[in-house]
């Protein structure tokens, strides 16, 4: 499960608990054993998309008669919540799952899914106890028998459903063993008119003894898969991390209250870490305050913004007068790092009251909120169609309209351009005054935090009185990167030629990103792109590594009279996304570069590169999940390096870095550049990436013009 997403269910499910559901055990004491109490945020979100598989698998195995097998492969989901959740919720999974199977495909595919429920719990919670296939099979010994009589029994009750079945059955065999016998086969019209007569009269027999092969078949199915889906998904915490015991609190408006806060002697370890994140932590929070929180990458400020938000800690005390509740009206509101995590409504409007109580809602004002984070007028945008600084404009949009008592907001300029930046720092620094709401922003930039009223110095999961690394610093020191042993030194020039793309093209959706670019980016320039959010860079940086096609034009890679289509060669471009998160798929560090970097990179590369982009090489044997952004961002980096591309595009690639680590990539960049690799940039630091890029370009509303040479 993707914890952001979770914790953005928990954070907004508040507001649509509407005093309906009863107040939470802390997650401390969720940790010491299995959680109680009503379902939290993470099993409904848990239930909705495993359930929606299993629903799917059956729907389409009803529907498409050659795919009746893939009902085997139904229980596996189930099972997965089994594994990973408590028995009521794989009960709520049943109940849903059917009523929308029932609703899609009838009564067999409701019947398929109860099995595949019933099938996968089994399986499901035999793994969460962590036994054996032998317990499994003395457990299907067991179980087969009664769960193949259910069926059976209901037969016995519904006459006119088994008599159907029973005909249509008859009908289907010995019509195909008259078709035998038309072509010569006489034995076998009489084996299946013979069988037929048997089905008929011993049906219960037959329905039986079927059922219970199916049921040992479908377990063992269920226990192969599933073992190699649970170890996949074994170092993905099935944690929310923002739950707290109060987040679905039905208390009073007036026990409501965040503010003021004290922290004496706070502590926090994540379940499994060998040494706490955060320790010794003393600070308060008042009424109206504009608090900064800084700090290196991994210094603690994430986990700090989550126990504000209400997390208890692991030692220390929290005061509070009353409840933190994030998430609802008047109590604490919490913007992410990764603002696509935080949409839920499809409609810009829709989202910005998304998980409100009605009343609440209406009373909303979405045109002015939406004015006030400067996306006025696109209410009714899809909020897939909004670039990354729009969307982090959204989420702020959607906290606002809870009128918190305590907004945190975790780098949330960090995907936006200069003026827009400028404008939510702002914003971020009037409401205090505007609505008496206390603002703690996580940034990495000394001039937003000079906004403050204050700042808090986080290093080591401590608060410190100053930090001393809080400079950028350029340094281009080191060894210079070199080209793989064995590549062809040949000309790889990108060609970019009239190109445009049209999301949706010919629906009433139908948006055009770019329109009629043309670039020529030789071997070894260093180009780059800026613009304002929604201009079409994130488009052009897909195109470039060949992730996606123009929808006219071309984008072409290589020699003059060799050159190829960018999608037709993908890798040769290397993309670091916006997100690096999004772009990391194995468990840990080593073995995500060695992935990357293809079989010639072993355990001496991915140390050289991990000091190449600023990291000890110890980080190697790290989970991915245990990394804060910025470092995961230069994990990506130094992933795409080892690769050894022909081209490198960076998307925002200083965004989510501390000042020191910022000076870092920028001085790694420059050395890239004198071995002689291409690099495009596209940034909104376009004052600190000037010294490593020769020229500039600018994306207006999806065009491409020159800005100028830089030197």
């Amino acid at each position: 499960m993707n914890t952001d997403t979770d914790s953005t269910l928990a954070a907004r499910a508040a507001g649509t608990a509407g005093g309906d559901v009863a107040a939470e055990p802390s997650v401390v004491e969720a940790n010491r054993g299995a959680p109680r109490g009503p379902l939290r945020p993470i099993e409904y979100a848990t239930i909705a998309i495993f359930t929606g598989l299993a629903v799917a698998v059956v729907v389409v195995a009803a529907v498409i008669p050659l795919a009746g097998a893939a009902r085997l492969l139904a229980p596996v989901p189930m099972a997965l919540i089994a594994a990973r959740t408590r028995p009521r919720a794989l009960v709520a999974a049943l109940i849903t799952g059917a009523a929308c199977a029932f609703a899609l495909a009838g009564t067999g595919a409701a019947v398929s899914v109860v099995g595949s429920a019933v099938i996968g719990g089994i399986v499901g919670e035999i793994k969460r106890r962590g036994k054996g296939v032998g317990t499994l099979t003395v457990v299907a010994t067991v179980a087969s028998p009664f769960l193949s009589a259910v069926p059976v029994a209901m037969l016995f009750v519904l006459v006119p459903l088994r008599k159907l079945a029973l005909e249509s059955f008859e009908n289907f065999a010995k019509g195909l063993g008259k078709q035998l016998g038309n072509i010569g086969f006489d034995w076998g019209e009489r084996t299946l008119t013979t069988l037929a007569d048997g089905v008929v009269d011993y049906w219960w027999l037959w329905m039986w003894v079927s059922g219970v092969f199916g049921t040992y078949l479908a377990l063992y199915i269920a226990w192969w898969v599933l073992g190699t889906v649970v170890d996949r998904v074994a170092d993905i915490p099935s944690e929310d991390t923002l739950d707290n015991a109060d987040v679905l609190d039905v208390a009073p408006v007036a026990d409501v209250a965040p503010l003021p806060l004290t922290f004496s002697s706070v502590g926090f370890t994540y379940p499994g870490a060998s040494r706490p994140t955060l320790h010794d932590v003393d600070l308060s929070l008042d009424a109206g305050e504009f608090v900064a929180i800084v700090g290196p990458n991994g210094s603690g400020k994430s986990t700090l913004a989550k126990l504000l938000a209400g997390r208890p800690p692991s030692v220390g005390a929290v005061g509070r007068p009353g409840a933190a509740a994030l998430g609802r009206p008047g109590g604490t509101a919490m913007v992410l790092q990764r603002p696509e995590t935080q949409m839920l409504g499809s409609r810009v409007a829709d989202d910005v009251v998304w998980g409100l109580h009605p009343d609440v809602a209406a009373a909303v004002d979405v045109e002015q909120i939406l004015a006030e984070v400067g996306l006025a007028g696109l209410g009714h945008r899809e909020t897939l169609d909004l670039s990354g600084g729009q969307q982090q404009r959204l989420a702020i949009a959607a906290a606002l309209a809870r009128r918190p008592a305590l907004l945190i907001a975790d780098e949330v300029t960090s995907m936006v351009d200069p003026v827009g930046r400028d404008e939510l720092v702002a914003l971020l620094r009037a409401l205090p005054h505007r609505f008496g709401i206390t603002v703690v922003l996580i940034t990495h930039r000394m001039t937003e935090a000079a906004a403050a009223d204050r700042v808090i110095h986080l290093r080591n999961g401590g608060v410190v009185d100053h930090e001393p690394n809080w400079v950028v610093r350029h340094d281009e020191s080191g060894s210079p990167v070199r080209r793989r042993a064995g590549r062809p030194e040949t000309v790889q020039r990108l060609t970019v030629d009239r190109a445009a793309y049209t999301y949706l093209p010919g629906s009433p959706w139908q948006v055009t990103a770019l329109h009629d670019v043309s670039l020529t980016v030789e071997p070894g320039d260093g180009v780059l792109i800026v613009g304002g959010n929604g201009s079409g860079k994130t488009t052009l940086a897909w195109m470039l590594a060949g992730l996606i096609e123009p929808t006219s034009g071309t984008c072409l890679l290589g020699a003059a009279d060799a050159a190829r289509p960018t999608s037709k060669q993908v890798g040769k471009v290397a993309l670091a996304f916006q997100h690096a998160r999004l772009q990391i798929q194995q468990a840990n560090v080593a073995d995500e570069i060695m992935a990357v970097g293809g079989p010639e990179v072993g355990t001496r590369e991915v140390g050289e590169v991990l000091e190449l982009v600023g990291l000890p090489r110890d980080l190697a044997a790290r989970p991915t999940d245990s990394l804060s952004g910025g470092q995961l961002r230069r994990v990506v980096l130094a992933a795409l390096i080892a690769s050894a591309p022909d081209v490198l595009v960076l998307d925002e690639p200083l965004a989510g870095l501390d000042p020191g680590a910022r000076g870092e990539v920028v001085g790694l960049l420059a050395r890239l550049r004198s071995t002689g690799m291409t690099l495009i940039v596209i940034s909104h630091d376009f004052e600190a990436l000037d010294a490593v890029c020769d020229r500039r370009v600018e994306l207006v509303q999806g065009r491409l013009g020159l800005v100028g040479e830089q030197r």
